[in-house]
């Protein structure tokens, strides 16, 4: 049974690296979204305090005007 697995791998080696190749990604993606995901909920609290003793807060405006030959 071994050796009719090793010849079928002989013959079929790019479908072989291809498929491990695949796979590894497919894990590393996986990983790294589960790493993202885990830092995400275990982030500490925070209160707003960049401008908390700030004298003048500056904010521009929220719409954009974009001039068009149509008008």
């Amino acid at each position: 049974m071994l050796s009719v697995a090793l010849r079928t791998l002989r013959s079929r080696w790019t479908t072989f690296v291809g498929s491990f190749i695949a796979l590894s990604l497919g894990v590393g993606l996986i990983a790294t979204m589960g790493l993202a995901l885990a830092a995400s909920l275990d982030a500490p609290e925070r209160r707003p305090e960049r401008f908390a003793k700030a004298p003048v807060v500056v904010k521009g405006a929220d719409t954009l005007r974009v001039p068009t030959r149509i008008g």
